[in-house]
């Protein structure tokens, strides 16, 4: 069950953090939705496949639910993807990387649906994704064994188990078999 809370961007941000995460949009606090075990097995699945592929290419960064806040000036908000990569342009120089959140959108937010997911909330975050400089969003649906596929001024893609995910212009060189993600699901 999600709890919703209002307040500024900048109260959200000393509030100590949640299990599970707590986002920030559009001046709500919303606690996401607890994982449930088809998201937690997929959400390690693609964790042992990017890490290695990250550390190999160079490409930028990954990590599991780390804070992004990003948008424009005076509407910044604040989300949890499950996992995100950042490439090397958009990496915070220095110590930066030391900060409770990262200050940019990721290039890739991918999201691992649990019940009670999507939502109207659910689909405007996608949107601000997207708009808000995102280049990349995977919806990753456990019960329909889909990987939505999304990018900015581009018509979504739904795959399939016969389909392969890649990660286009974004990850290039990156690429899993649909149904070898849904496979961690299967005794």
């Amino acid at each position: 069950m999600t709890t919703t809370r209002r307040m500024t961007l900048e109260e959200f941000l000393t509030l100590p953090e949640t299990e599970p995460a707590s986002e920030y949009f559009c001046g709500e606090v919303i606690q996401k939705p607890m994982p449930d075990n088809a998201h937690a097995l997929i959400q390690w699945f693609l964790v042992e496949l990017l890490a290695p592929f990250l550390r190999r290419t160079r490409l930028g960064r990954g990590g599991t639910e780390w804070r992004c806040v990003f948008g424009p000036r005076g509407g910044k908000q604040g989300f949890v993807p499950d996992l995100v990569f950042v490439s090397q342009a958009r990496l915070p120089k220095g110590n930066a990387l030391r900060h409770r959140y990262l200050r940019t959108a990721p290039d890739l937010a991918i999201e691992i649906l649990s019940r009670g997911q999507p939502d109207e909330r659910f689909d405007r975050k996608i949107a601000f994704y997207l708009a808000h400089g995102a280049r990349l969003v995977w919806i990753i649906d456990p019960r329909a064994r889909t990987v939505t596929v999304l990018a900015p001024a581009r018509e979504p893609r739904t795959l399939t188990q016969a389909d392969t995910l890649d990660g286009g212009d974004v990850l290039p060189g990156f690429s899993v078999a649909v149904a070898e993600i849904f496979a961690q699901l299967d005794d």
